[in-house]
């Protein structure tokens, strides 16, 4: 019995040290993938909420002025939108 597990000890200690396990290269990218993907992601939440604060800025700023002011405002936003979206057509 002790000659069979010495046995298995050095078969695992040379597939341990071999190259093929050691280095592990089918692994080598996979850290570095999952950097970028998480990059993106962080990115992409980035963008949202600066999205959104500039939007609650906006909206900060329209509360404050009179309604007459405020509706012009929205007017000639809407119209910039209709003007730049049937243009994109």
């Amino acid at each position: 019995m002790a000659h069979l597990l010495r046995k298995v000890a050095i078969i695992g200690l040379i597939a341990w040290n071999s190259p093929v396990h050691s280095g592990k290269p089918a692994e080598a990218p996979l850290p570095q993938t999952v950097r970028q993907a998480v990059e993106t992601a962080e990115a992409g939440v980035r963008g949202v909420a600066g999205s959104l604060t500039a939007a609650r800025e906006a909206a900060q700023i329209l509360a404050g002025l009179d309604p007459t002011m405020r509706e012009r405002v929205l007017n000639a936003a809407a119209a910039t939108t209709a003007t730049t979206k049937t243009a994109t057509r």
